[in-house]
């Protein structure tokens, strides 16, 4: 079998509520998760093709390049890919394009299989096809750690909803996307997002309480962003993210 790519058309949502680029982006990472788990089940393997054998999917990496976040209303195209395999994950590719043709966004992302009664990594063999041909990483990463928080400016709570639980039974990957982007400091609410790469490391259950935990440093034309989701009664890290962000006013005045 080879690796098709598989390609979906939406709008981003009309002005309501929150119209900030983060909330757009936001937007736009959820539609790309949606994308994937459409494309997995058309190839044999989505969740409930797993869940028929005690398996799961869930994100482990996410590693995402922002050219441009398009306004409220616009089309924007997905393209999606399996790229191969890296250790025990599968790799799948984004390429995100506005309603021009010209590219907004770039990303590459990490999949393990998850045992649902052990709640533990399984090998990827037999249950995912061996691609004869694999098309081009977006981003070529090989997943290393990400650097920890060690000097937090901020931090915020917030609690596991009925409405933040997916279909696996716990904390889904974009709300715990949704609430460091909620917790971005003023500083680096200002800039623009350049880059953002997350490491899901646990999971969160319905009731959890979550601390948000955040770092940012100065560097050469913006800021680097260090955080940290933790559940508040072990301090156990479930999430862990580096962003990097541009200062619009320099942008323009290097135009």
């Amino acid at each position: 079998m080879e690796a098709s790519v598989y390609n979906e058309t939406f709008a981003l949502s009309a002005v309501a509520g929150d119209d900030s680029e983060l909330a757009r982006l936001l937007e736009l990472l959820d539609a790309m998760s949606e994308t994937a788990g459409r494309h997995a089940g058309m190839l044999g393997v989505g969740v409930r093709d797993l869940h028929a054998k005690g398996l799961t999917w869930v994100l482990a990496r996410l590693h995402v390049k922002v050219g441009a976040i398009p306004g409220a209303g616009q089309s924007v195209h997905i393209a999606t890919w399996p790229s191969g395999r890296h250790r025990i994950f599968a790799v799948r590719e984004f390429r995100l394009a506005a309603g021009s043709g010209a590219e907004i966004l770039r990303a590459t992302s990490a999949w393990a299989l998850m045992n649902m009664d052990t709640r533990r990594p399984s090998r990827l063999d037999p249950h995912l096809p061996v691609f004869a041909r694999h098309p081009q990483r977006m981003i070529n990463d090989d997943f290393p750690p990400l650097p920890p928080v060690q000097e937090p400016g901020s931090q915020v709570s917030y609690q596991a909803l009925a409405s933040d639980i997916d279909i696996n039974d716990h904390v889904s990957n974009t709300v715990y996307l949704d609430w460091a982007l909620r917790a971005v400091p003023d500083e680096a609410r200002r800039q623009k997002p350049l880059a953002l790469e997350a490491a899901f490391l646990g999971e969160a259950r319905l009731g959890d309480e979550i601390l948000c935990q955040s770092e940012n440093s100065v560097e050469a034309g913006g800021m680097v962003l260090l955080q940290s989701l933790r559940e508040a009664a072990s301090g156990r890290e479930l999430t862990r993210l580096h962003s990097r962000w541009q200062d619009p006013l320099l942008n323009k005045s290097m135009k």
